[in-house]
């Protein structure tokens, strides 16, 4: 296991986000990016999957409950199930992120309460927070 101060934070990489949005794309790809970035500056990366209840878009186990097909964890990556909207109550994530002795999130994901609750419960937690939204409108 890696030390890293720092950490991505991806919480908008299923399929039921991306796919079919009238973006999909560009968002895809602008994800891909601050992921691949990331990366490369020695950060922890770390994929939020959000269960969601049975018959809903997101239904746990379901195909667009997986990660979108361009987004795949990797070797040391940390892939975390949580509960809308908090990526971080009844999940594993700020166990992980502390046992790898990370202190600053950067906060990745679309526009939604997700983002915002989950941004508020790091820094309750005492982490330092950066919160970038995924917009594809930023990039065209």
């Amino acid at each position: 296991m890696t030390l890293t101060p720092r950490a991505l934070v991806l919480l908008s990489v299923q399929r039921h986000h991306l796919h079919d949005h009238p973006h999909e794309r560009e968002l895809a790809r602008e994800g891909l990016r601050q992921m691949g970035a990331a990366r490369e500056g020695g950060e922890l990366i770390a994929l939020v999957q959000w269960d969601g209840e049975e018959g809903s878009p997101a239904q746990t186990f379901s195909k667009d409950w997986t990660l979108y097909p361009d987004f795949r964890a990797e070797a040391g990556d940390v892939l975390v199930r949580a509960q809308q909207p908090d990526a971080f109550h009844g999940s594993d994530l700020d166990a992980a992120l502390r046992g790898r002795a990370v202190r600053h999130l950067t906060l990745l994901g679309l526009d939604s309460d997700n983002l915002t609750v989950t941004a508020q419960s790091a820094r309750d937690l005492g982490y330092d927070v950066t919160v970038n939204v995924l917009n594809a409108g930023e990039h065209e």
